[in-house]
C-alpha cells in the first residue's frame, strides 16, 4: 500500500509517498518534494488572514504534489496544515478551494497534535530510546516543543515563534533592522520564559532541532568546516559556531547572505531570524549543543497512518500479526526493536526482495529474516562483546508463540551469526543444523550482517537498497540521504557471509539524494514540480 503525506506548512509545503507493509510495521520512501510557497509571507501571520496570491501558490503546490503522488501509485493521500491555516480567519476559504481543485480534505491541526506527530516522525528516525529528549521544531509560523523518550511523550506545547513570522515583524524594514533585530531578541525570551522553565525542569539528557531552519543551519556550518552534510541527520550544531556566524550575518543583506557557502539562497532572509530563536532556545535552556534531526513532522504522519493499519489488522485477526507481535514484544523487553532494529529489517527485507533470483527462498524464510532482524540486538542487554551469543540464547528460550520450532531455531541461528565469526565445523549449532537450514543460516545471514552494516551509525541514513545479479557479482545500489563511507566500509567488512553463501562479491554503487525547491515569486510557477525520486 502506498501513502502520500503533505505537510501545509507556513513556510514551505512537503510531499513525501512511501510504500507501506502494516504486517511487518516497514515503510520505504519513493517520492519526496517541496515548494517554499511561504503561505505565511506578506505578513499574513500578523493579520490572521491569508493573501490571495499565497492561496493561490498553495493551492497550485498542492494540486501538484496531489497528482504527483496519485501517478506515483498512492491509494491514500493525507494531507495536514499548520500555524498560518490554523490561524487564518479565512481559513475555511483556503480549505474549500483546496478540495475543489485537489480533492483533498486537508485536516488543520491542533498545536498539541502537531507535537505529537512531529514526536513520532523524529523518535522513528533517531535513536533517543530510554533517554529523555527535549525536541523542538522551527517552523515558519510556530515552535514546537516536545519531552519525550524514544516510546511516548511527556510534555507537548506551541509558541508562536517562528522564522517567517519573526521576519515580518522585526526585520523586513533593512533600515530599521539593527533596531528590530534587539527588539526581535527581546520578542523571543520574552515568549520563551516560562516555557524554558518548564522545559529545564525535566532535566533532558539530548536537545534535537528539526526543521528547514535547523537544516540549513548544519549546512552552513559543515560548509564552512569543510565537510559534507547532505541532509544533515545526526549533525551535531554547537551554540558558539552558531553565535559567530549569526555576527557575521545579522551585518550583511540578504543578497549578501546568499552568498555563503552552504546556504540555502531560499532562507537568506528569514535565517537571520531562525538563527536568533536557535541560539535564544539553546541559551535559555543551557545547551551547548544540539542534535539535527532530518525527521518530523510528515514522517510522523506517516508512522501514525502505519500503526493505525498495524492495529486494523490486528484486530482482523491477521495469524501474521500474531507471529510479528511476539517478535516485537521479545524485543521490547530487551530494549531492542527500536530505530536502529527497524532500519536493519527494512533493508534486510529490501535485500531479500532484490535478491529472489539469487537465494531463491520461500515467503515464510522473509517472515524468519525480519523477525532475526528485530531480534539481533537483544543479547545487549547482557553484554555488548557478546551479545550474537547472548541473542542467541534468549530467543531459543524465551517462547514465542506463533513461531515454530525449527522456526525459532533459525531465527537463532542468524542472531548467533549476524556478527563476528563465520559457522565453523565446531560449533554446535552448525553441527546440528541439517544441510537446508544451513543453507538458510548462511544465505539469510548474509543479507542480515550485510544489513546491520549499512546502518553502521545506528542513524538510519540509507533510504533504500536494489540489487542485481551481474556477470560475477552483485551490484548493489544504495541511495542514501548523506555521505555513507563508515556504512559501506562496515558493510564490506561484513560481506564475507555473503561472499562464502553465494560465491559472489558484492559491487556498490552509493547516490547520494539532494532535495530540491521550487519557489514561487508571484504567481504560480509553470515549471515542472522538482522532486527526488528514490530508486526502489
Amino acid at each position: 500500500m502506498l501513502l502520500g503525506a503533505i505537510d501545509v506548512g507556513t513556510n514551505s509545503i512537503h510531499l513525501i509517498v512511501v510504500e507501506m507493509d502494516p504486517r511487518f510495521g516497514t515503510s520505504r520512501t519513493i517520492l519526496k518534494a517541496r515548494e517554499m510557497v511561504r503561505l505565511g509571507g506578506g505578513a499574513a501571520l500578523l493579520r490572521g488572514h491569508l493573501s490571495k496570491k499565497a492561496i493561490q501558490r498553495g493551492i497550485a503546490a498542492i494540486v501538484k504534489f496531489a497528482g504527483a503522488a496519485r501517478a506515483a501509485g498512492a491509494g491514500d493521500i493525507r494531507a495536514v496544515a499548520t500555524s498560518a491555516v490554523r490561524e487564518a480567519s479565512n481559513r475555511d476559504e483556503f480549505l474549500a478551494a483546496v478540495r475543489a481543485s485537489s480533492g483533498i480534505a486537508v485536516d488543520v491541526l491542533s498545536e498539541a497534535e502537531e507535537a505529537r506527530l512531529i514526536h513520532l516522525g523524529v523518535t522513528r528516525g533517531y535513536p533517543i530510546g530510554e533517554r529523555a529528549a527535549c525536541i523542538f521544531d522551527i517552523g515558519g509560523g510556530s515552535t514546537e516543543f516536545i519531552i519525550g523518550d524514544g516510546h511516548r511523550p511527556f510534555f507537548l506545547h506551541s509558541v508562536k515563534l517562528g522564522s517567517l513570522r519573526l521576519y515580518d515583524q522585526f526585520l523586513t524594514d533593512q533600515q530599521a533592522a539593527a533596531l528590530g533585530y534587539k527588539a526581535m531578541e527581546r520578542h523571543i525570551r520574552e515568549v520563551l520564559g516560562a516555557t524554558a522553565d518548564r522545559l529545564r525542569a525535566y532535566h533532558f539528557d539530548l536537545l534535537l532541532g528539526t526543521s528547514g531552519t535547523i537544516m540549513g543551519l548544519a549546512g552552513i556550518d559543515a560548509a564552512d568546516l569543510g565537510v559534507a552534510a547532505q541532509r544533515a541527520h545526526g549533525y551535531v550544531l554547537k551554540l558558539e559556531r552558531l553565535r559567530m556566524l549569526q555576527r557575521t550575518m545579522v551585518k550583511m543583506t540578504p543578497d549578501e547572505r546568499r552568498k555563503i557557502p552552504g546556504m540555502n539562497p531560499r532562507r537568506a532572509d528569514i535565517i537571520v531570524a531562525g538563527n536568533a530563536l536557535v541560539i535564544a532556545i539553546m541559551e535559555m535552556l543551557e545547551r551547548d549543543e544540539l542534535i539535527v534531526c532530518e525527521r518530523a513532522l510528515r514522517e510522523g504522519i506517516v508512522v501514525d497512518y502505519l500503526e493505525r493499519n498495524i492495529v486494523l489488522a490486528r484486530r482482523l485477526g491477521d495469524q501474521q500479526m500474531r507471529r510479528f507481535d511476539a517478535i516485537h514484544e521479545l524485543a521490547e523487553r530487551f530494549g531492542a526493536g527500536a530505530v536502529h532494529e527497524n532500519q536493519v529489517a527494512i533493508l534486510a527485507l529490501q535485500l531479500f526482495d532484490a535478491l529472489r533470483e539469487l537465494h531463491g527462498f520461500e515467503p515464510a524464510d522473509r517472515d524468519v529474516l525480519f523477525a532475526a532482524s528485530l531480534l539481533h540486538d537483544v543479547g545487549r542487554s547482557i553484554s555488548s562483546s557478546g551479545h550474537h551469543k547472548h541473542g542467541a540464547y534468549i530467543v531459543r528460550n524465551a517462547g514465542l508463540p506463533g513461531w515454530r520450532t525449527d522456526e525459532i531455531e533459525l531465527i537463532a541461528d542468524l542472531v548467533r551469526y549476524h556478527r563476528k565469526s563465520l559457522p565453523k565445523p565446531t560449533h554446535p549449532e552448525w553441527i546440528a543444523a541439517p544441510a537446508e537450514t544451513r543453507r538458510k543460516i548462511l544465505g539469510l545471514g548474509a543479507l542480515l550482517r550485510l544489513a546491520d552494516g549499512l546502518d553502521r551509525r545506528h542513524l538510519g541514513v540509507v533510504t533504500s537498497l536494489d540489487a542485481r545479479l551481474e556477470p560475477g557479482a552483485v551490484r548493489l545500489r544504495v541511495d542514501a540521504q548523506q555521505d555513507v563511507a563508515l556504512e559501506i566500509e562496515a558493510m564490506r567488512f561484513k560481506g564475507d557471509m555473503f561472499e562464502r553463501a553465494f560465491s559472489l562479491p558484492i559491487v556498490a554503487d552509493v547516490h547520494v539524494l539532494d532535495g530540491y525547491e521550487t519557489t514561487f515569486d508571484s504567481e504560480p510557477s509553470a515549471s515542472e514540480m522538482e522532486a527526488v525520486r528514490l530508486s526502489g
